[in-house]
């Protein structure tokens, strides 16, 4: 028998969130790189699965950085890749561990995904939350990103 590993209550989204994430650290040196558009398919205040059409090394222990709205307010956490899986050529899921080193902002982040889980069981967007726009849909997932 097997049981889900995972520690956190997990809230899995009919409409992702969009978030922006950007790489702040490589095998421990700092680094600073532009953000980047992903979207954000189920969240716990464990982690988070994403997908992003950018093919990241799993193996250079990259410190990355999230954000993204809930409830009105911006939410800005750390996290590392813990697992990758190509969907197609142009795109990518991801699997993200938080490194949350604030007791505060773990509690938050955990208040503000129950009140998430309640709201969404009678709606799919709430207007105080980055959910994704149909554009932002079509950035993300659009096939044809490589085609000239």
């Amino acid at each position: 028998m097997s049981f889900n590993q995972r520690e956190s209550f997990r809230i899995n989204l009919q409409i992702p969130l969009s978030a922006m994430f950007k790489i702040i650290g490589i095998q421990n040196e700092a680094t600073d790189t532009k953000y980047t558009k992903i979207s954000i398919k189920d969240i716990s205040s464990g982690g988070i699965r994403i997908h992003t059409p950018l093919d990241l090394p799993v193996n250079m222990s990259l410190l990355l950085e999230f954000t993204f709205t809930l409830f009105s307010q911006d939410v800005k956490v750390l996290g590392t890749i813990t697992r990758k899986s190509m969907l197609h050529a142009s795109l990518y899921e991801y699997g993200i561990k938080f490194s949350i080193a604030d007791i505060q902002l773990e509690q938050q982040l955990r208040s503000h995904l129950h009140m998430l889980s309640t709201r969404l069981r009678h709606t799919n967007v709430l207007s105080s939350c980055s959910f994704c726009s149909e554009e932002e849909m079509v950035e993300i997932y659009s096939h044809d990103s490589d085609a000239t």
